[in-house]
């Protein structure tokens, strides 16, 4: 089809209703941020706040995790020393940790009843906390450095991929004119590395706009969590939508950053394969140092949540703790299980109508759910959902004297409904990547050997993605598992999944009960960081 003037291509109507699908909390936020009727101006006297909090948080979070990471990946690509290939793969582990699962643990852990107060009180003979000082952890000081331990491998991974790729004649060039480790980091690494960092940096405080769970218990006044008390607490949608429209605001300045660091990423990539990176040998107390450095980032970043968790469980262990865990762990595989395949649909249908020049654009729009936090999505959907539920029971009275009730906000199918959205990205980027890898010179031959419609989709398209689909699958399966603040302002009444149980027990003090479930959901979590890290190693 095309235009009358201009004789381009218009969007197939397809590509034009999977957007108006994916967009549609997006699009309802905005109508209702203009309409101030009932906002009492909430949005204006919170929000100074609110943006205050929330800069700030980002701000450290995004220095922090630039440095760790930056000089990490530096360590583990420039130089030799023992460990440096576990180190490698094990930095990235601390991704598998949620945000609030980490905030929870450190609480636990550094807490006046945790182990290390407790150390502290048995060898200087005190007994109360005025005995002796300790840093608060319940602060917003505490949520940025717990944020930003479990936050940095974003920047990590990113600088680590740029330096693999980068050529070594560089470094050797800086060698050669005489500049030493240091001075070849500062004067040749740190340049070179701004658009890799910038990246990083950028996923990590778009993490920190999503998180609901962890700045609540800290105590941070961020947007996020501004939002969820205006809208759970003070029954004010008005006020909470134009807050959220101007969270939806700040993620899309980032996505802008992130793609214009990306466009420079593109010119410094390009290196001679022949010439590998260079790994110097460290000695002495530089060796240790390395080794000392990565050692306790990882630690602080994966070993204490989860060793944590693993004493917490074990202590707790009895029937309720595995009941719980079962109860809530059934549902969380059928809700993820479900998502995942219905994101999965939806992703190859994305896939396949992308393929349209004229298409590719809004199916790019269509997928930034996935920057958009959950909190933002469940605001959006909530009221649309309402307004189909009460025009499709209008009609079944009309019809045939018969009240459904909510079957669209009140049922799992708004909590489908906002996973799709949410995690498309995912199911997109892995479908589309093996479809342009693979090709249609497969589906040409079927089609030459007779094989047409469903046929070439079950014996021809559908077998040679396998691979992709169940790839995606899994992804978009652990992101829900881990998934907490749509799950938890759009589950059903009585519906308790892994997230919510944690949530709750540790809301009301009551971690301790919670631990077994959390560590069931970091343990699954692991999966798509072990078989990220397997298909770097193969690459």
């Amino acid at each position: 089809m095309k235009s009358g003037t201009g004789g381009r291509k218009l969007p197939p109507v397809s590509a034009i209703l999977l957007l108006a699908l994916m967009g549609l909390p997006i699009l309802w936020l905005a109508v209702a941020a203009l309409d101030t009727t009932g906002a009492g101006g909430l949005a204006a006297a919170m929000l100074p706040t609110a943006l205050r909090e929330t800069a700030t948080l980002m701000a450290w979070v995004g220095v922090i995790t630039g440095i760790l990471g930056l000089v990490s990946a530096w360590l583990v690509t420039h130089f030799e020393f023992p460990g440096r290939r576990i180190f490698e793969w094990a930095l990235v582990l601390p991704l598998a940790i949620p945000t609030y699962l980490a905030a929870y643990t450190y609480v636990e852990f550094l807490d006046f009843t945790g182990p290390i107060q407790q150390a502290l009180r048995a060898v200087i003979g005190g007994e109360t906390i005025k005995d002796y000082w300790f840093p608060q952890i319940k602060s917003p000081s505490g949520a940025a450095f717990v944020l930003s331990m479990v936050l940095y491998p974003y920047v990590y991974a990113s600088c680590r991929a740029f330096f693999v790729m980068q050529s070594g004649s560089i470094s050797a060039a800086a060698r050669t004119l005489g500049a030493g480790g240091f001075r070849a980091f500062f004067s040749v690494t740190l340049p070179l590395s701004r658009p890799a960092l910038v990246v990083g940096i950028t996923l990590a405080m778009m993490e920190v706009v999503n998180d609901l769970g962890a700045v609540q218990y800290f105590g941070v006044n961020s947007l996020t969590a501004v939002i969820y008390s205006t809208w759970i607490n003070r029954s004010n949608f008005g006020g909470a939508a134009q807050l959220a429209v101007m969270i939806v605001l700040i993620i899309g300045l980032l996505i802008l950053l992130e793609q214009w660091a990306r466009r420079d990423r593109v010119y410094a990539l390009h290196r001679d394969s022949r010439v590998a990176p260079p790994r110097e040998q460290l000695v002495g107390a530089e060796r240790g140092l390395a080794i000392g450095f990565c050692t306790i980032l990882l630690l602080l970043g994966f070993g204490v949540p989860v060793g944590e968790l693993l004493v917490l469980a074990i202590r707790n262990l009895g029937p309720d703790a595995f009941g719980l865990t079962i109860n809530a762990g059934l549902t969380t595989i059928t809700l993820a299980g479900l998502g995942a395949l219905i994101t999965v649909i939806v992703g190859l249908a994305a896939a396949r109508i992308g393929k349209s020049r004229a298409a590719h654009g809004l199916i790019r729009i269509a997928t930034l759910g996935y920057a958009i936090p959950g909190t933002v999505l469940a605001l959006g959907l909530l009221q649309p959902l309402g307004q189909a539920d009460l025009w499709f029971n209008r009609m079944t009275m009309a019809m045939a004297n018969w009240r459904p009730g909510l079957i669209l906000s009140g049922s799992i199918a708004a909590l489908l409904y906002v996973y799709a959205i949410r995690f498309l990205a995912v199911s997109h980027s892995t479908i589309d990547a093996a479809m342009k890898k693979r090709g249609d010179t497969m589906l040409d031959a079927g089609r030459v050997l007779g094989v047409t419609g469903w046929r070439l989709l079950f014996r021809v398209d559908l077998p040679t993605l396998s691979p992709a689909l169940l790839t995606a699958a899994t992804l978009v399966f652990v992101e829900i598992v881990k998934e907490l603040p749509a799950t938890l302002l759009l589950r059903p009444l009585g519906v308790e999944t892994l997230a919510t149980v944690v949530y709750a027990r540790a809301n009301v003090s009551l971690f301790t009960e919670a631990a077994l479930p959390a560590l069931t959901i970091v343990l699954v979590g692991l999966v798509p960081v072990i078989l990220s890290t397997r298909f770097s190693d193969r690459r």
